[in-house]
């Protein structure tokens, strides 16, 4: 069913989809009391522009004044459609246009940032006389209409202007911003984007694309590792500084004869006594660590005990101890030169050192703050985790004017309501929303003759697992993607198995962006060839989450089992937490069971990107049909039963009878 428009401003169609104007409706009653909805959308229903819809009428009509709206996503391909959905609502305007500005990395945006003084080279050579109006010209582009970043930047190439410097002065005198969650989520990140935008968060509604992945973005923003390797590379930094310091003394002697002794140089120099000591009690701390380890793979410690030795090495040192605050400022005063072509980790240890020491000191006492040794090579090294994102998500929801949490995965939502913290004050509204076509479109069938549970594991369940797939690809036309839960897996079932007829492609660990987009320009050609491919995967990894297999590329996807988090310390820990947190009720479901389920339904999500996509799923797990894994899974997910591969093969053929030709380049 579809609904007319006209009842809601802000719309890129002239008619709804049922589940798109249900989402708007419910998405403007929440931020009408400054609430959070967190919306289980799929994709298809049209979900970014009814959060567009709802969130600009809000933004734009609020009872405290105008509010900005920030768009976060951690896709590029993601900005591209917003940029194209608030154009399209711009078009449907009578009054008043949607001022949007596109925001990416600045290294992505300038031409040689320089790390220390945060200066580029895009306006190097310039005149200063025309500098101002290439300037202003930039930014009356940005402003005049919607702009892809990419538009943008070439825009500022051709101006020689930096295109970063102007979508941020842009920032505060547009409607809408899109931009990463670290923009808003990281502190720092924040205090230095935010803030020098004119950009206030309690005069902002947010927008959170992908959600499902917010937590893991937070945790990981917390997460620092320390080694011997860093803290003896700490110490010749700090020379080298310590010496550019004694040179700048220098010079100004021999300039005018005044000998002067700046505070840098002493601040320098105490450190650097500072740092020889904390390698020695730190290497001692790491190698007793060592040999308590054992043949675990990891094992907790106390983050409050090593931030103890720092304390100590710091009061033992000095006559006069410089305090923590004090240290952690000069490690990250620290400037030193690096070949950035011949340095293969170009980051400066001590400021490595002083965003460790940062966490430890500002998070001392906190339960959620946690710490793992492991091994790396013969050295041991020290990791911080942060087991509770919500305590740096809270606050911040709390702040801002409210917002929408979306994603297609986002299962169930309230568990995500509970892990970021919502606060107390506003209204959280938890919603799944059904999908038009996915039950015809994207039919779902379970295996229930196989598994990949460790103790089930054999030779003649692989080859179940092998006749499971056998008998799709007999019956699908064009490229299929199977995913697993491990490259160990992947390897023992699809690389040591034979797939006639097909080009193999097998993703590696250490392939980056540019090699996926390789791999999906290699199956549209293969397509327009005649030539199939068998893409193979791991859950987690780059091509069953966040690439969009645009075109309907891909006309099936297979999912081989669980990925199931290893039973580790730090996995234990969490899992510990959780319960202490939520109750032990939640504590296997939001630590493991569903975090496994989530990236199954993301690979599965990979072959429909849009409404009129067709594709079929096999999911070769026998334990998803279990209650504690399939109460994780969506409630409108109805799944056919599969006993043996013939079965299997019989549900193929019938679908792609009734589908026979996939639907391109559909809106």
């Amino acid at each position: 069913m579809v609904f007319v428009a006209t009842s809601f401003s802000f719309v890129a169609h002239d008619v709804l989809r049922d589940s798109q104007r249900e989402m708007i409706e419910d998405a403007l009653a929440t931020l009408e009391k400054n609430g959070y909805l967190f919306a289980a959308a799929p994709t298809g229903i049209g979900k970014t522009a009814a959060a567009l819809s709802a969130t600009l009428a809000r933004a734009t009509n609020h009872p405290d004044g105008k509010k900005t709206v920030l768009f976060m996503t951690g896709r590029q391909s993601q900005h591209r459609i917003v940029v194209d959905t608030v154009r399209k609502i711009n078009t449907r305007m009578n009054g008043q246009k949607v001022r949007l500005v596109d925001l990416i990395g600045r290294e992505s945006m300038c031409v040689d940032v320089d790390r220390f003084t945060g200066r580029c080279n895009c306006e190097f050579g310039i005149n200063d006389s025309i500098l101002h109006d290439a300037r202003e010209g930039l930014k009356r582009y940005i402003l005049e209409d919607p702009r892809h970043v990419d538009d943008v930047i070439e825009q500022g190439k051709q101006r020689k202007v930096c295109s970063w410097t102007c979508a941020r002065q842009c920032a505060k005198e547009c409607d809408l911003i899109v931009l990463d969650y670290n923009h808003v989520f990281i502190d720092k990140v924040r205090e230095a984007s935010l803030d020098s935008m004119g950009v206030e968060l309690s005069n902002s509604i947010l927008i959170v694309d992908e959600a499902h992945n917010l937590p893991n973005r937070i945790r990981r923003g917390l997460e620092r590792r320390l080694t011997a390797k860093v803290l003896r590379d700490c110490v010749s930094e700090m020379q080298e500084h310590r010496g550019n310091e004694d040179k700048a003394v220098a010079k100004a002697l021999e300039a005018d004869g005044t000998e002067i002794w700046t505070e840098d140089a002493e601040e320098a120099l105490l450190a650097e006594k500072a740092l020889m000591r904390i390698r020695e009690k730190v290497g001692a701390h790491l190698n007793n660590l060592k040999r308590v380890l054992g043949d675990d793979a990891e094992q907790m410690t106390d983050p409050e005990e090593l931030l103890g030795i720092f304390y100590s090495s710091l009061e033992e040192t000095l006559d006069e101890p410089m305090t923590m605050a004090r240290f952690i400022h000069t490690l990250e005063s620290v400037r030193i030169e690096i070949d950035e072509a011949l340095d293969t980790d170009p980051e400066i240890a001590c400021h490595r050192l002083a965003e460790l020491l940062d966490i430890l000191y500002t998070r001392q006492g906190d339960s959620a703050l946690a710490t793992v040794f492991d091994m790396l090579g013969e050295e041991g090294r020290i990791t911080t985790y942060l087991l509770d994102p919500g305590v740096v998500a809270k606050p911040i929801l709390k702040q801002a004017s409210g917002g929408i949490l979306m994603s297609g995965t986002l299962f169930p939502p309230s568990m995500y309501g509970d892990i970021l913290g919502v606060p107390t004050e506003g209204e959280a509204v938890y919603k799944e929303y059904s999908s038009p076509f996915e039950s015809d479109r994207r039919p779902v069938i379970l295996a229930t003759d196989v598994t990949t549970r460790y103790k089930d594991r054999s030779a003649s369940n692989t080859r179940k697992i092998r006749e499971h797939i056998h008998g799709l690809l007999r019956q699908t036309p064009g490229h299929v993607a199977v995913f697993l839960p491990s490259y160990n897996m992947l390897e023992e079932i699809i690389e040591d198995g034979s797939w006639p007829g097909l080009h193999l492609i097998v993703e590696e660990r250490t392939w980056s962006k540019s090699r996926v987009q390789d791999v999906l320009n290699r199956l549209h050609r293969s397509r327009d060839s005649g030539q199939r491919c068998l893409l193979a995967g791991v859950y987690n990894a780059r091509l069953s989450e966040g690439v969009d297999y645009e075109g309907n590329i891909l006309d099936a996807v297979i999912c081989v089992g669980i990925p199931m988090a290893p039973p580790t310390a730090s996995n234990q820990a969490l899992r510990d937490y959780i319960s202490d947190r939520f109750g032990e009720r939640n504590a296997w479901k939001y630590s493991a069971a569903q975090p496994a389920m989530n990236a199954i339904l993301q690979a599965m999500g990979r072959a429909i990107r849009k409404a009129k996509d067709r594709a079929v799923v096999l999911v070769l797990e026998r334990r998803v049909d279990d209650r504690g894994y399939k109460a994780c899974l969506p409630t409108g997910l109805n799944m056919f039963h599969t006993g043996e591969p013939e079965a299997t093969e019989r549900l193929v053929r019938r679908f792609f009878q009734r589908h026979p030709e996939p639907a391109r380049n559909t809106e």
